[in-house]
Order: C-alpha cells, then structure tokens, then sequence
C-alpha cells in the first residue's frame, strides 16, 4: 500500500534543503532549533510528525519535534498499538 503524502505539497519546508533538518557537529542544537521553528509555521506539522512516527523515522526534526521527542511518542505509538491489537484479538 502506498501511503497518502499529499500533504507533503504543503509543508513550509517544501523546496528547503532537507540538511536544514538533519543537526550534525558542534552546533546541531541550533541547528535543530531553527528547524523547529520551520515547523511551528508549518500547517502539515501534525500530518509530518504522525507520518514520522508510524514510519518509524530515526533521524531529523519531523513534525516539530527532536529526535528525543520523536523516540518518546514512537515508543507511547508503539505500546498502544500492541494494546490495541491485543484488545481486537
């Protein structure tokens, strides 16, 4: 099944260098804040931030959050979804 990214179109960093979102070296926190603020002007951030999530994307600022963020709510994703699929079994 190929996803729906439509909303891909309307990203506010649509055209940008994705490397704007991937921090390295000694000033990846700024680097990550700036990308952050991408995103808090960003009408898709909550469509961008779920897709990363469900993906399980590793790397990068998605959505809006750090990668630390991204690991706290795929792992919150993760458990409800087992919960989920054992309640329906």
């Amino acid at each position: 099944m190929i996803p729906n990214l439509d909303w891909l179109a309307d990203a506010a960093c649509a055209g940008m260098d994705t490397r704007a979102f991937f921090s390295t070296g000694r000033h990846a926190r700024a680097q990550v804040n700036a990308a952050r603020r991408v995103c808090a002007a960003c009408p898709v951030r909550v469509q961008c931030g779920q897709w990363a999530i469900q993906t399980g994307e590793k790397w990068g600022v998605w959505g809006g959050m750090s990668q630390r963020q991204l690991r706290q709510r795929r792992r919150r994703f993760t458990s409800r979804a087992k919960t989920d699929f054992r309640e329906a079994a």
